[in-house]
């Protein structure tokens, strides 16, 4: 499955010619580099954790906003992409519990209203890819990085078990359970 995104340059306005003068004053020469190098693997890997919402533009602009303002904690200077990834995890994260409690919000507000429990989510896709799309989005959030890092982003288990802070055996735990899930699911949906 090929995912293509898209991304608006001139939503990024960290990009430009040469340094600029951050917030505090200082100049960040590599910045620049580093978000031209970047920009295109944060989008991706944003896209897929947050399941295909249309708030990556936003997370992408935090993400390096946040890598601006740390810059000078960057101890070594290869592991550039495994700390971006790091910071787009945690940002998706902290999205996903805000639109959690939105969403929480507003259920509760909606009950009030009406004393009913919001219709269901009617889905008219049949397609496959969207089939596989919504049961990764349905995966719990532990599950559904594990799967973005490893099968969609192509990382080593050894990188993912890194970034998610976790041994190599407990990503294959949740690598497994996962594919368990999405094969239930899948066969579910095939089935009807």
């Amino acid at each position: 499955m090929a995912d293509t995104v898209k991304h608006n340059p001139s939503a990024i306005d960290l990009v430009g010619a040469g340094p600029r003068v951050s917030a505090i004053g200082t100049t960040k020469p590599g910045l620049e580099k580093i978000v031209k190098d970047h920009l295109d693997e944060i989008t991706r890997l944003a896209y897929r954790l947050l399941g295909w919402q249309s708030d990556v533009e936003d997370i992408v602009q935090d993400v390096f906003l946040s890598a601006a303002l740390k810059l000078d904690t960057l101890r070594d200077e290869t592991c550039v992409r495994a700390w971006l990834y790091q910071i787009t995890i945690n940002k998706c994260r902290t999205w996903r519990y805000r639109q959690k409690l939105r969403l929480r919000f507003w259920i509760n507000q909606r009950r009030e209203k009406e004393n009913d429990v919001p219709s269901s989510y009617n889905s008219d896709a049949h397609e496959r890819d969207i089939q596989v799309r919504n049961a990764v989005r349905a995966l719990p959030a532990k599950y559904r990085e594990a799967v973005v890092l490893r099968y969609l982003e192509q990382l080593s288990a050894c990188e993912v078990a890194k970034m998610l802070k976790i041994n190599e055996n407990a990503l294959n735990v949740r690598l497994l359970r996962a594919r368990t899930m999405l094969r239930e699911t899948l066969e579910t949906l095939e089935n009807e």
